[in-house]
């Protein structure tokens, strides 16, 4: 399991210079399944882990085959074979933001 902080939602009354979109800023928690190779494949963003863990052990959760692919782990053959390109191209975006901001 892992977090990340997602905006989920936004209020232009909540904009200032530190936030001019008034975006409001959660902690959400994703499963996450890596292999021997080191592919990952993440579902879900929960409110909580409780949520996340109780999801994860249901009889209803789909295969990890419908699940969405994630950045390999980091000096795994996978990450070796094609998580570097991954890493590249999520630099790229970060700079295309930044001329955006």
């Amino acid at each position: 399991m892992t977090s990340d902080f997602v905006v989920v939602g936004t209020n232009p009354e909540m904009a200032d210079m530190s936030n001019p979109r008034g975006e409001i800023i959660r902690e959400r928690f994703r499963v996450v399944a890596t292999n021997e190779r080191g592919d990952r494949r993440t579902f879900g963003y929960f409110k909580t882990e409780e949520e996340a863990e109780a999801w994860f052990w249901s009889p209803f959760s789909p295969g990890v085959e419908e699940w969405d692919v994630d950045r390999p782990e980091y000096g795994s053959v996978a990450y070796v074979e094609y998580g570097a390109a991954w890493d590249i191209e999520d630099e790229r975006r970060a700079a295309d933001d930044e001329v955006w901001n």
